[in-house]
C-alpha cells in the first residue's frame, strides 16, 4: 500500500509541476477574445492527475498550480479568483466522472471549464462590487466551451495512450468514454 501511495504522490508532484509550467507559459500570452479568457491548457495535467492518482491528488495539483503559478507570475491576487473556481470546477468534473459515471471526459472537461470561468467572473463581480462584467458571461462561457473541448480531447487521447498500470485503482475498472 505504501508503494502505491508513494507512486501517486510522485505522479501528483510531476503533473503539478507540468501544470504550473503550462500556467506560467499561458500567462505570457494576451487573453484570447475578452479580458480573462484563456484556454486553460494547464488543466490537461490536472485531469490526468485525477485519472492517474485520484481525486484528492487532483485537488492538491490545483492548489499547487494556482498558488505557485500565481506567485511565479507575480499575480498573487489571481489566487483569490483561480483557487475557488478551480476547486469548484474539479468538484463538478469529479461528480460527473465518478458519481454519474455515464459522462465522457470531454463533456466533464467542458462543464468544468464553463463552471471555472463563470465562477471567476462572479468572484470578480463580488470583489469589485459591480455587476457590469456579468454581461461578459455568455461570451466567456463560449470560450470555456472551446477550451474545455481542447482540454477534454487532449486528456482523452493521452489516457488512451497511457498503459493501464498508471491509473489509480478505481479507474482500472472504468472504461473512459469520449
Amino acid at each position: 500500500m505504501k508503494k502505491s501511495y508513494l507512486y501517486k504522490t510522485i505522479y501528483c508532484a510531476i503533473l503539478s509541476a507540468f501544470a504550473t509550467v503550462a500556467f506560467i507559459i499561458e500567462s505570457l500570452f494576451p487573453p484570447l477574445f475578452l479580458p480573462g479568457a484563456r484556454m486553460g491548457i494547464s488543466n490537461v495535467f490536472i485531469l490526468i492527475c485525477v485519472f492517474v492518482a485520484g481525486g484528492k491528488y487532483g485537488y492538491i495539483a490545483i492548489a499547487v498550480k494556482t498558488c505557485l503559478g500565481s506567485l511565479l507570475t507575480g499575480n498573487v491576487f489571481a489566487i483569490v479568483y483561480s483557487l475557488p473556481s478551480g476547486v469548484l470546477a474539479l468538484t463538478i468534473q469529479l461528480v460527473l466522472l465518478y458519481i454519474i459515471k455515464n459522462v465522457s471526459v470531454v463533456c466533464a472537461s467542458v462543464c468544468g471549464a464553463v463552471v471555472n470561468i463563470l465562477a471567476q467572473n462572479t468572484i470578480f463581480c463580488i470583489i469589485t462590487d459591480t455587476t457590469a462584467y456579468l454581461t461578459y458571461s455568455p461570451y466567456l462561457a463560449l470560450t470555456g466551451i472551446l477550451g474545455g473541448l481542447i482540454v477534454g480531447f487532449s486528456v482523452y487521447l493521452i489516457i488512451k495512450i497511457l498503459p493501464k498500470k498508471y491509473f489509480s485503482d478505481n479507474e482500472q475498472q472504468q472504461e473512459i468514454k469520449l
